[in-house]
């Protein structure tokens, strides 16, 4: 069962990310929104994105 434990890695690495993401985007709508940190915030939504993909990839295999 070597797949299931490293989708479970893969899956615990991936919410430590969104769990950083989550923080850096309370900091930023807790500055106001200043425009320094906008093109941060889309790397953040983009990266998030991206995620979302992966997690959906990752439970493809539970499908077939």
């Amino acid at each position: 069962m070597l797949m299931p434990q490293s989708v479970k890695e893969r899956v615990g690495k991936l919410r430590e990310e969104i769990a950083e993401i989550s923080e850096a985007n309370r900091l930023y709508l807790q500055g106001g929104k200043k425009m320094i940190g906008a093109s941060d915030q889309e790397r953040r939504l983009q990266r998030l994105q991206e995620i979302m993909d992966e997690l959906m990839s990752l439970t493809e295999w539970k499908k077939t």
